[in-house]
């Protein structure tokens, strides 16, 4: 079987998509305690940390262990690969490569609802009471349509806080430096 580095690349790709349509638009309904959002998340992360698995096979990358070299000094791509095997391992079994273990996980929401709108418009959920850490964000502004909630999960590393989304955003611009710099181009997937 062909273990095509490119196409671990869209799956990484699609993936954030994913997320990132969460954390910018849930619809009008937001429900509070779905573990929906963390579900992506965790599939961004393991799409992204994988990748070094399949680019470590790829013929065009002349040293495998340039692969793990560069994760190692990619701040972004270390804190994934801590991401994704905590959860893998439910919790790290070895000291963790950003040199800070996952130690809290909390969602973020916010409900945006335009002016005029009145609250039968608006729906939020409580699947389950928010767990400590959680925020909900309620706003109201002056632009037109339906409300609008989003969604994004937030880490903590120690004493460090980072947004799912900010942080995959810095992992595919970390990805796409490493693959310049071996001199690859991946399309980006379709539809």
């Amino acid at each position: 079987m062909n273990y095509n580095a490119e196409d671990q690349y869209q799956s990484m790709v699609r993936a954030f998509a994913e997320i990132e349509l969460l954390a910018t638009n849930l619809g009008k309904h937001a429900v509070i305690g779905d573990d929906a959002v963390l579900d992506k998340a965790k599939v961004f992360f393991q799409q992204c940390y994988h990748l070094k698995d399949y680019l470590k096979k790829d013929p065009r990358i002349r040293n495998a262990k340039d692969v793990e070299a560069f994760i190692n000094k990619s701040d972004a791509l270390s804190i994934a690969a801590d991401i994704c095997n905590s959860f893998k391992h439910a919790g790290l079994t070895k000291p963790p490569r950003s040199g800070r273990p996952l130690t809290k996980i909390n969602m973020a929401y916010s409900i945006d609802t335009p002016l005029g709108i009145t609250g039968k418009h608006l729906f939020a959920e409580f699947k389950k009471n928010p767990n400590d850490g959680d925020t909900v964000f309620v706003s109201r502004s002056n632009r037109k349509g339906v409300p609008i909630a989003t969604a994004t999960v937030v880490f903590t590393m120690d004493k460090l806080t980072r947004n799912a989304i900010d942080l995959a955003r810095e992992c595919i611009a970390d990805w796409h430096e490493f693959l310049a710099e071996n001199g690859l181009v991946f399309d980006e997937p379709t539809g």
